[in-house]
């Protein structure tokens, strides 16, 4: 049994009361879920004086799906993701994924920010206090070397969300906002934007910033698809993941977009797969030679089970059965 650290608990019941408490305690995080955050402070990862309760905030729960597109809180559980009929009909490749992640029990306590705020993995750091003291920190908690790419210059810790591929090849925006002050101010950025290269600094959000929301457009006949390989049908994380988006028009194929997941340290595009298909009429030939240009600009370690090259290639496998599935 491996027990929580010491911390105080805040409960704020506004928004504006929640980013107040963030920007005015220096160590403090958000817990919404806590199905990973938890886990991760028990084994010693992060050890907050302070977390900031969000499971009050009505703010956080807003569902919104219209012929303009939609607004996804941040505070929504996976299950309800899963579940909705709109989104499930409009936006399949986000259902698909909130229906993949981890087990149904963590899918009705894990919510849609938690998980596109999740943090990055690697076999070297989550683990216990007791097993890294053992064989040696890394680079992302109390040592200088990252183990699983040793001559490395950074973390090559794992990106490992499952619904993020999915929301990004859906055109999503990430709503955040923060207090400045006098009030709360709020900016939408594609959520591409919010992720870098780098298992230590994976996100491009300030202390005291708050993702409150997911804004997607219109579906406009978007067909779209998640699909993801793991050692288990269940509970476990992502050893390779894709999603894929695309338009048929007049037989040919537009608005193409493939995101690759736990390959890389961030959510990865396949410009060069994409850039193969858009405007072009689908054939088994095409795709195949689409599918071989995935992963070019992924890299993985020996970080996570099974061979790099092996997840590299499931990739393939899984890409090549989501485009042969949304252009039948």
């Amino acid at each position: 049994m491996m027990p929580l650290p010491k911390f105080t608990l805040g409960k704020p019941q506004t928004l504006t009361e929640a980013l107040q408490l963030l920007t005015d305690s220096p160590d403090a995080l958000p817990l919404s879920g806590g199905t990973d955050l938890l886990v991760s402070m028990k084994q010693g990862l992060y050890t907050p004086g302070r977390l900031i309760d969000l499971k009050n905030l009505k703010e956080l729960i807003h569902l919104e799906i219209s012929d303009e597109g939609a607004v996804l809180g941040a505070g929504l559980k996976l299950a309800t993701i899963r579940d909705n009929a709109l989104i499930r009909e409009y936006y399949p490749a986000l259902s698909e994924a909130a229906g993949m992640v981890a087990s149904p029990n963590i899918q009705n306590m894990g919510t849609l920010g938690g998980n596109v705020c999740l943090d990055t993995r690697c076999w070297y750091f989550n683990q216990s206090e007791f097993w890294r003291n053992s064989t040696g920190y890394c680079l992302k908690k109390d040592g200088d070397i990252c183990r699983a790419a040793p001559s490395g210059t950074r973390c090559f810790a794992v990106f490992s969300s499952d619904t993020v591929p999915a929301l990004i090849t859906l055109g999503a925006r990430a709503e955040l906002a923060h207090w400045d002050g006098t009030t709360v101010r709020r900016q939408k950025i594609p959520l591409e934007q919010l992720y870098r290269e780098d298992g230590i600094n994976r996100m491009a959000v300030k202390h005291g910033e708050l993702l409150v929301g997911i804004h997607l457009p219109a579906s406009n006949r978007l067909l779209s698809g998640f699909m993801k390989y793991r050692t288990r049908g269940a509970i476990d994380y992502p050893l390779a993941s894709v999603a894929v988006a695309l338009r048929m028009v007049a037989g040919t194929m537009r608005d193409v977009r493939i995101v690759l997941g736990a390959l890389a340290s961030a959510p990865v595009i396949a410009f060069e797969a994409m850039e193969l298909l858009e405007g072009a009429q689908p054939s088994p030939e095409l795709i195949a030679r689409a599918v071989e240009r995935v992963g070019k600009r992924t890299c993985p370690v020996k970080n996570q089970a099974g061979s790099p090259a092996h997840r590299k290639q499931m990739a393939r496998v899984y890409c090549q059965r989501l485009l042969a599935r949304l252009t039948e």
